[in-house]
């Protein structure tokens, strides 16, 4: 069994028309991503220190849970980017639809346009397809602790950031989902600009695959302290191989891991990056985005 290609989802895309009456080919994920929020506190002074004690508890818990490899490498520090998503404000009919849009710019450039929803079939089955330059279509499983979700997502170079839906739908045919609502003005997401900082480096053996873990840490227009941190490793799957049983049972002990790391690292949740910035309360939206 093996993993679908870009250019397979691309493909199966748009010919989702045409075989409507049929019964849909299973779906396939590029990748899966385990993630949880952890406390943004313990980066405010040294992020790198604190990024270096996490792994260690990380590793101490999972010597506890009997994981039967290690972790390697250490954290550095990588991609920086500005990040701002869209929605219409007050409604949020994007995200209420499964949907989320997300540009970015620094060392990447580009905007994204995603569904996401338990549903595996439903989420790979679901157009997400662009219009723009140096397209790339995933589908990938976004696991937290407490939750499992597919993600279809397309990305592509970075034009014009889409003042309505309407202007969206220009950039991503398959938005064209959302033309009840085409002539809504989309706003960023609580108001704000996002700095995301990344660190990478460590790995771990997981067999036939291995896990690489990525520390995200979110700065709010400009602050000098992130108010987000995310733990999170994502898997790639095989070509040849797909998942296999001990890559999936090692995964999930490092699920478990994640989300009682101990040390007081874990906060109360679940929701992911997006959920959390939909919920943030600013100036502009002293109640919350959506109310």
């Amino acid at each position: 069994m093996m993993k679908r290609t870009v250019l397979s989802l691309l493909s199966a895309s748009l010919l989702l028309g045409s075989v409507a009456s049929h019964a849909n080919t299973p779906a396939y994920v590029d990748s899966k991503e385990y993630k949880v929020l952890i406390d943004p506190s313990r980066f405010a002074s040294n992020p790198s220190t604190a990024a270096a004690t996490l792994l260690q508890n990380l590793s101490t818990r999972l010597s506890a849970l009997g994981f039967d490899k290690t972790v390697t490498g250490n954290f550095s520090a990588g991609d920086r980017d500005t990040l701002a998503y869209y929605d219409t404000a007050k409604s949020c009919s994007l995200m209420k639809a499964g949907y989320s849009v997300r540009t970015r710019a620094g060392d990447h450039s580009d905007i994204q346009f995603k569904f996401r929803h338990p549903d595996e079939e439903l989420s790979y089955w679901t157009d997400v397809s662009g219009a723009g330059k140096n397209k790339s279509t995933k589908l990938e499983t976004d696991v937290t602790p407490g939750s499992l979700v597919l993600a279809h997502s397309t990305k592509q170079d970075a034009t014009t950031t889409p003042a309505t839906v309407a202007d969206l739908i220009k950039q991503f045919p398959g938005a064209s989902a959302l033309s009840s609502f085409s002539s809504s003005t989309l706003s960023k997401v609580a108001g704000v600009t996002v700095t995301q900082q990344e660190y990478d480096g460590p790995e771990s053996d997981l067999g036939q695959s291995k896990a690489e873990f990525a520390l995200t840490l979110w700065y709010i227009d400009g602050a000098a302290t992130p108010a987000l941190a995310e733990l999170s490793f994502r898997v790639e799957a095989d070509e040849d191989k797909y998942f296999t049983t001990p890559v999936l049972q090692r995964s999930q002990v490092l699920n478990t891991a994640l989300g009682s790391i101990g040390n007081n690292w874990n906060i109360a949740n679940d929701g992911g990056k997006t959920s959390w910035l939909y919920a943030y309360r600013s100036s502009s939206f002293p109640n919350g985005f959506c109310n």
